[in-house]
């Protein structure tokens, strides 16, 4: 059980907690989870303080001590004690446990399971239904020991059937599922006793907005913004082969993502939205552009860093959002700052599209602060090199500066643009001369560096192999390198700690194979490499700049590519020079 345990000490990282969100509430994705009750198997009857599944004298006898104050109980319990629900356990409460284990058809103590009383906005829940044709295999799956295995403290699974024999489905699972917990320790199976949930009731007996969610799709989630979310493939990414009870885990890893990066108090920031659900009809190199007045120069000093919140959904036929909407290809997308007059376009931000999902992310892009200066009216520009379409949601935060007394100023282009990886690369990336002002406080090179193409060699360069992107300050003064181990690798992508980094999971495509810096459906983070010390203050330096394959022999040359009319290996690449003062 150790993933569970490291994947929880990330979870409980966050502290802060959000109010159950009073809608207005919907039944498809992203839309708010409104409130409902189930039937749970695994929640104790009201008076079962013994927990035994039955009601009787030794549960008396347990209550008596409750009042007496001889036995103390945690706050579930409490409330299991509390038989007639008026919110305080006495004598009333023996005296209706007595009346329900003399007259026990008279009355149902069923606990139910309630959404609105149990959320914290910690948890996260997914939900199994037994019922469409295609579910039966999910239901059936024998990886359910993995699920557990790898599965996050903090979500809770349920299961139905909507099935014309729902009780044998639900008991049935739930003897097999109580069959392995009996192999596990004490503390684990308390655990998932109190996160597995068996509902004995139909599916489409309870509430409309439930059943509509629910029922009629083999699984659906709640992430911890109480969103509606779809659960993707689970099948192998390799061959696209099987179905995984265990990648269920994988949604619930991701939830934890989205609400450990995206929420965050908004007294300590400012916003400025950029797109608010923006239809994006994409095309070849086609961008989207919306004119956007930042804060001043004196403004922007007031601000400790700047980061960029995306939200890249997919359109469904009436415009909502949808899985089923999305482009069926990994692609890169790129922000590009432009001045008013978009004469001067430089790229702040980048990431990797996934198959047939809608990522969410926030990146820090601090050192871009730089780019905004002085301020005022600026352009912002996002682009896809193929043709989705997209709704975008797209947001600038500036956080207020509490304690740093220096910002981003300056930026200066070093290399950019996407050239072959070939054997001519070098000579395309030339060294470059650059000056540092005489109040320099601080100096960053920074970069986005990715690779793509593949087939056309026998290497599978540049997404599959790595390549090596070595640097060096004035002569050697200081040397530097960015390499892509993980490009070799054919599960990177899709493993837990990977998927809890920002890679949307459970994509309809080869998402699990690890890249040349980059996963389908995640942010590419900036390479930060700070160079203060190995700068000359106030007078001209240089960087140069080469890349090689690395294999077996050490570093060699970029492979040739043939030409067959397949997809040559290529770098993209923009990188700058970051003064700080």
């Amino acid at each position: 059980m150790r993933k569970i345990y490291l994947l929880w000490i990330l979870t409980i990282s966050i502290l802060s907690s959000q109010d159950f969100h009073q809608g207005p509430y919907g039944t498809t994705p992203f839309e708010i989870a409104g409130d409902f009750t189930l039937d749970d198997l695994n929640r104790p009857l009201l008076g079962d303080i013994n927990i035994d599944s039955m009601l009787n004298i030794q549960d008396v006898m347990m209550l008596i001590g409750v009042i007496l104050e001889t036995i103390n109980l945690d706050e579930e319990m409490e409330n299991i004690s509390d038989i007639n629900q008026d919110g305080v356990t006495n004598v009333q409460d023996i005296t209706m446990l007595l009346q329900v284990i003399l007259y026990p058809e008279d009355f149902d103590l069923q606990n139910g399971w309630n959404f609105e009383d149990e959320w914290n906005s910690m948890d996260t829940y997914i939900f199994i239904t037994l019922g469409p044709g295609s579910s039966t295999v999910l239901w059936n799956a024998n990886d359910f020991n993995t699920l557990l295995e790898n599965s996050p403290n903090n979500v809770h699974y349920f299961f139905l059937s909507n099935r014309t024999n729902f009780v044998d489905d639900i008991m049935t699972k739930k003897n097999s599922v109580d069959l392995m917990l009996s192999n596990m320790n004490e503390d684990i199976q308390l655990h998932w006793k109190k996160h597995l949930h068996f509902v004995p009731n139909k599916c489409d007996s309870y509430e409309s907005e439930f059943v509509d969610a629910v029922c009629g799709i083999r699984a659906v989630g709640i992430d911890r913004f109480q969103r509606w979310k779809q659960i993707g493939y689970l099948g192998n990414p390799a061959n696209f082969s099987g179905t995984y009870m265990a990648y269920l885990a994988h949604e619930a890893i991701y939830y934890n993502y989205e609400h450990e990066v995206l929420y965050e108090d908004p007294t300590t920031y400012d916003e400025i939205i950029v797109f608010d659900k923006t239809y994006y009809t994409g095309g070849w190199a086609s961008t989207i552009s919306q004119p956007i007045t930042f804060p001043s120069n004196e403004e922007l000093n007031n601000y400790s860093g700047m980061s960029i919140e995306l939200l890249r959904g997919c359109p469904d036929a009436n415009g909502n959002y949808s899985d089923q909407g999305c482009d069926d290809y990994d692609r890169i997308a790129k922000m590009l700052l432009c001045d008013a007059d978009e004469s001067n376009c430089h790229e702040m931000a980048r990431w990797i599209t996934p198959f047939d999902r809608q990522p969410h992310h926030l990146t820090d892009i601090t050192p871009f602060i730089s780019m905004l200066r002085p301020g005022g009216n600026k352009v912002v520009k996002f682009q896809e090199s193929g043709w989705p379409n997209s709704l975008l949601t797209m947001k600038f935060r500036f956080y207020h500066n509490n304690e740093t007394n220096i910002t981003p100023h300056i930026y200066e282009p070093i290399w950019t643009g996407t050239i072959g990886f070939n054997p001519e690369y070098d000579q395309n990336r030339p060294p470059v001369v650059f000056n540092i002002p005489d109040d320099a406080v601080k100096v960053e090179f920074v970069s986005y560096i990715t690779g793509h193409g593949w087939g056309c060699d026998g290497y599978n360069c540049a997404e599959f192999c790595n390549s090596k992107h070595q640097f060096s300050v004035n002569g050697g003064t200081y040397e530097f390198e960015i390499g892509y181990p993980e490009a070799a690798d054919n599960n990177y992508c899709m493993e837990l700690e990977t998927i809890g980094q920002g890679v949307v999971p459970n994509q309809y495509g080869t998402w699990g194979y690890g890249r040349a810096g980059w996963c389908p459906g995640q942010d590419v983070h900036p390479f930060i490499t700070d160079i203060t010390n190995y700068v000359s203050i106030g007078d001209e330096n240089v960087i140069e700049y080469s890349a090689c394959r690395d294999s077996w022999n050490g570093c060699v040359t970029p492979p040739v590519c043939p030409d067959n009319g397949c997809y040559c290996p290529e770098i993209a690449m923009s990188s700058y020079i970051i003064v700080w003062r």
